[in-house]
């Protein structure tokens, strides 16, 4: 059972990196749509025979109505709205301050938790959010770069992003498995952005990927999109919106790491300072079960 604390921290700690991956695909010349479209296009082809077999062998394989709400909630704001808009913004702004300002994500979660799923929000969880604020204003506060047009489009995706938690709580309380709320609300959401990019013109980009490109798609496609999120979405299910949320101040750490190593951006002391406090704010909600 110990074991699935962990489950947040790698995935938080693989949409880090993955920013990096929208960074390096914005930069090969693909529009945001098609960026979103190929990574989850990819991850429902991997989930649909999984929830296949989840349902035995098709009993149950489409969702029952008291489903729809919540998984067509989950495509539209945790794949294909918050997505394209997120790396639109990316285009115009570095990985690194994206990154950072993901760690906004906390607030809006624990805003729509308490607003929808009527989550208490208690004084531990305030303070764990407020020094992870905190951590990213010393980040912010000395680092330079990123346009305020991408910034904003960037706190706007994660505003929505907020709310797609709370609809992936909604479907496991109906009993819905992780992997079949992962999965549907990824396949609904490749459906929803088919129109966009259904033209000759993307069909010819996407047959001219160089080997770089096509790796990056498949790390966002698998492991981003297919592993990361049944963990993260099945720790939710096990833990709550409430306790699961603080984690994903993991990914500014992570992202700005790998904006470091793989694309030279400069890691200051000020970044160092505001992830150890980040990394703090975690844990106190992580540790405040044994509270109880």
């Amino acid at each position: 059972m110990k074991v699935i604390y962990t489950f947040p921290f790698f995935s938080t700690v693989c949409w880090g990196v993955s920013i990096v991956g929208g960074k390096i695909l914005t930069n090969g010349g693909l529009l945001p749509v098609e960026i979103v479209f190929l990574r989850f296009a990819l991850a429902g082809a991997i989930f649909l025979p999984v929830i296949f077999i989840e349902a035995k062998d098709g009993d149950n394989f489409f969702p029952r109505h008291e489903f729809w709400f919540p998984i067509v909630g989950l495509a539209i704001t945790g794949v294909a709205v918050n997505n394209v808009i997120f790396y639109y913004g990316l285009n115009r702004t570095s990985a690194s301050v994206a990154s950072l300002l993901v760690s906004f994500t906390p607030l809006t979660t624990l805003f729509f938790a308490t607003l929808i799923l009527n989550e208490k929000f208690t004084k531990r969880k305030l303070f764990s959010v407020m020094l992870g604020v905190i951590g990213v204003a010393i980040i912010v506060g000395f680092s330079s770069g990123g346009k305020l047009y991408g910034n904003l489009f960037i706190i706007l995706a994660i505003s929505i992003w907020g709310s797609s938690f709370s609809f992936s709580k909604l479907a496991s309380n109906k009993g819905m498995s992780s992997i079949a709320i992962t999965g549907w609300s990824q396949i609904l959401g490749t459906i929803i952005l088919a129109p966009f990019i259904a033209n000759e013109k993307s069909m010819y980009k996407y047959g001219h990927l160089d080997n770089n490109l096509i790796l990056w798609f498949i790390y966002m496609g698998i492991v981003s999109s297919v592993i990361a999120y049944v963990m993260y979405y099945h720790a939710i299910a096990i833990l709550g919106t409430g306790k699961v949320a603080p984690t994903t101040n993991l990914i500014p750490l992570s992202g700005v790491i790998a904006a470091w190593i793989i694309l030279g951006d400069p890691l200051r002391y000020s970044m160092i300072i505001g992830a150890i406090l980040i990394l703090i704010a975690v844990l106190i909600v992580q540790l405040e079960k044994f509270d109880k």
